[in-house]
């Protein structure tokens, strides 16, 4: 039915999002990111930065940033609606039990349920239409008392992270702003039933009234607040808040006394697709001098990437810029900022900037084996990561730098794609006739590459990835990211993405001097090289440009005599992980392992009177020095 037809005019739910996830749209429903000013990831629906927008205060609003950006920026909807990714009404009137928290509980977000529950624009029209002097479309009141509370002021002071003040504030900012809705506001405190969760459809004159009264009372509140010492969840006053006002708005003179319809709550417990490839927000243009260099890491390789990070500021010509982004795996806050420090400890921001990108949640689908992780797929996402740089320079984390990357990085392609080194172990593994994995068949080396990969007779051009300098526009253009992924998803393969950029770019990739992509454990397979690569090998082994610790045993931090370890040595002991994993024990941004000495724990937390008395004299002074360096 529409809107002509029908003259009701648009009507516009938005619904919030802060992750990925399904999302569903119509001339009804719009999806909007909620806080996407302060987000790594962008999803691909609107998001509520643009035009007239609070969105960089997400952190203390919470999903009102999108109620704020829908009534500065959307002054054509005849009704505006406002639902989260999980929490909606059921506009279908199913009858279905609610649970003690007055909520329909459903197991997945389906096209199938969205239906049951009647979340579509027919449906919703159809709900205004049948009540003619409609205002207002509601979830049903749901009472405090269902979890043990006696009234909305106990269930708000006595809840974490709320504080009676705050509402004692936002009581006397009414009082100076609006003082005829102050009774509303008493009236509601004292009572136990209301309406939960921002979930609800104005009449456009109702919103304007509401959105009006509603951000001058928490602006006011905000000008007054003090949030010092508040933690980052108790810094959501306002969303708190907004959540307690609107039911004292419903409560006062402004809202007409007919015309409100209810309905029930319902929740998606899960609302993931399993698809969800979601890239995380693009760095700007880099400077016109800068050289950008990109690595991969997770929480368990930040050790690693500190000592790269460490062997590639030691030889970097200052004279450049240097970018440095990591497509961060799920590095925890206080090691990427301890990352930050050790970067800018002599590298001062006018010179040097460390990037990291979130990208945690890609590609979890595909499955690795051996030592690999996600990680090592996103490079095949690259152009799309880093949309606005013309080049790029990819090592891999298991390196050390020994030369100058500026040398490498002006490199000229002539038309290649990337470039990269020769494999020097995939040409072991063909001449001494190694069989692949199992489930790629477990074909003799030479076949695979010319069978699986498809490469035919140019097997000998077969190319290491763990350094590649990208020329992202040609890269964009080849535009193979998104096969590589679904080959990924769909075939096993023995080198994984390796394999993949071997396979769609064979023919388009410039040779490097192996000394810049030197395998520690090259010795290993002397015998199956010929005369001509055993020497080079032997000349990379005496000046490597970067050490590239490939394998399992390879690795200093798994082996402390693999070939070549010192260098790792030498950079990690410039980093705030060296003690941890040389030494073992907690390493930084770790949790402490707790107290296990029983008798140390009874002195420091049961006090000395349950010690036996002679040991008390003699400990006290340790444990007085304890306590003073807890």
């Amino acid at each position: 039915m529409s809107t002509r037809q029908t003259g009701l005019g648009p009507v516009h739910i938005y619904v919030c999002h802060h992750a990925a996830g399904m999302t569903f749209e119509d001339d009804v429903f719009r999806p909007i990111q909620v806080g996407r000013a302060l987000a790594n990831t962008h999803l691909p629906i609107r998001g509520d930065d643009t035009g007239n927008t609070i969105s960089s205060k997400n952190r203390e609003y919470c999903e009102l940033t999108a109620l704020y950006w829908a009534w500065k920026n959307d002054p054509d909807a005849a009704w505006i609606g406002f639902m989260h990714y999980r929490r909606f009404l059921d506009f279908a009137c199913t009858g279905l039990k609610t649970d003690q928290f007055g909520c329909i509980t459903l197991q997945d977000m389906t096209p199938q349920t969205l239906k049951q529950m009647g979340l579509n624009a027919a449906t919703v029209r159809k709900t205004i239409e049948n009540t003619p002097n409609a205002c207002a479309i509601l979830p049903e009141k749901w009472s405090v008392r269902n979890v043990g509370f006696t009234s909305f002021y106990q269930h708000y002071v006595e809840a974490d992270y709320h504080f009676a003040h705050d509402l004692a504030l936002t009581r006397a900012v009414i009082a100076d702003l609006y003082p005829d809705d102050l009774p509303a506001f008493d009236t509601v405190m004292a009572a136990d039933e209301g309406y939960f969760t921002n979930v609800f459809v104005f009449r456009r004159d109702l919103f304007d009234t509401y959105c009006t009264w509603l951000f001058a009372i928490l602006s006011e509140v905000e000008n007054r607040a003090d949030l010092t010492n508040y933690s980052a969840q108790a810094r959501r006053i306002y969303g708190y808040l907004g959540e307690r006002l609107f039911n004292v708005f419903m409560a006062s003179p402004h809202v007409p006394k007919e015309g409100v319809i209810e309905r029930a709550r319902c929740f998606f417990e899960n609302t993931k697709t399993g698809k969800e490839v979601i890239l995380p927000k693009s760095p700007p243009a880099p400077a016109a001098n800068a050289v950008t260099i990109v690595t991969a890491a997770d929480e368990n390789f930040v050790p690693h990437l500190a000592a790269l990070l460490e062997s590639i500021k030691a030889s970097f010509n200052r004279d450049h810029f240097l970018e440095l982004v990591v497509l961060d795996g799920g590095i925890p806050p206080l090691k990427r900022n301890l990352l930050k420090r050790q970067f800018h400890i002599d590298l001062p921001a006018s010179k040097g900037s460390l990037t990291f990108l979130d990208c945690q949640h890609m590609y979890r689908g595909i499955s690795t084996h051996m030592h690999f992780s996600p990680a090592t797929f996103y490079r095949l996402s690259l152009g799309q990561l880093l949309q606005h740089h013309p080049r790029a320079l990819y090592i891999d984390c298991d390196t050390i730098v020994l030369a100058d990357l500026c040398r490498l990085w002006d490199t000229p392609l002539n038309g290649a794609v990337i470039a990269a080194t020769p494999d020097l172990i995939m040409k072991n593994f063909v001449n001494a006739g190694i069989r692949s994995m199992e489930e790629t068949g477990a074909l003799p080396a030479s076949r695979y590459l010319s069978e699986y990969l498809g490469l035919q007779g140019r097997g000998d051009a077969y190319f290491q990835a763990g350094v590649i300098l990208f020329d992202l526009d040609a890269f964009r253009a080849a535009n193979i990211s998104n096969a590589a992924i679904r080959d990924l998803s769909n075939r096993r393969y023995w080198f994984l993405d390796q394999d993949i950029l071997n396979k769609y770019l064979i023919g388009k990739v410039k040779m490097l001097d192996t000394s810049w992509n030197c395998v520690n454990s090259i010795r290993e397979i002397f015998p199956h090289l010929n005369a001509n690569w055993r020497a080079k090998v032997l000349e990379d082994l005496k000046d490597p440009k970067i050490v590239h610790y490939a394998g399992y045993e390879a690795k200093p931090w798994n082996n402390r005599n693999a070939p070549l370890s010192f260098f790792y040595w030498f950079f990690l002991r410039k980093t705030f992980w060296y003690e941890a994993i040389f030494h073992g024990g907690t390493a930084p941004g770790d949790e402490p392992a707790p107290f296990r000495h029983s008798l140390l724990r009874r002195v420091l937390t049961r006090g000395w009177h349950l010690l036996p008395r002679p040991l008390r004299r003699p400990l006290s002074g340790v444990a007085s020095r304890i306590k003073q360096a807890l």
